[in-house]
């Protein structure tokens, strides 16, 4: 059985243009079952055009997104559904998500830009770069990409 994976992406950090490279990270992990980005959707950030994407509304205050993605996230894990969550986002805030995430025994892949706080690097099981041809230890000496336990990439990553 093909594992189910869960998208989610922090819309008022990450832009819509990397729309199309999250979701290729994903489905090399399984099958997306769900695709969410958050931000303020009066704003107008490209995500509600972006193809494959459920654009949620999270309101225009401070750490709104943040907190909704969060919520959301840790329905979906609590209800045990999901066996990789993507958590897209160059935020450092999510870093508990990460770990509660594994403390769950779901494989947490952080995707974010090359700026990703160390902190939200060490958390995930694996973390990839966007905008980037080669994988961020590569592109971005100072910020080492973080890989899982054997040095797998996501796309090897064992989620039965």
């Amino acid at each position: 059985m093909t594992p189910r994976v869960a998208v989610f992406v922090d819309g008022d950090n990450i832009g819509a243009s990397y729309a199309p490279d999250i979701l290729k990270i994903a489905k090399r992990l399984g099958t997306v079952e769900v695709a969410r980005a958050y931000g303020d959707a009066t704003r107008g950030s490209g995500w509600h055009e972006a193809t494959g994407y459920h654009l949620v509304h999270s309101g225009a205050r401070k750490n709104a997104t943040d907190l909704l993605l969060c919520i959301e996230a840790l329905e979906l894990a609590l209800a045990d559904a999901h066996r990789a969550v993507v958590i897209a986002t160059s935020d450092r805030d999510f870093t508990h998500l990460a770990r509660r995430l594994r403390e769950r025994g779901i494989t947490a892949v952080g995707v974010g830009e090359a700026k990703a706080p160390e902190t939200f690097r060490a958390a995930c099981s694996v973390f990839e770069c966007l905008g980037n041809a080669t994988p961020c230890a590569e592109s971005a000496p100072s910020l080492p990409c973080k890989v899982g336990p054997a040095g797998a990439a996501p796309s090897k990553l064992d989620l039965r």
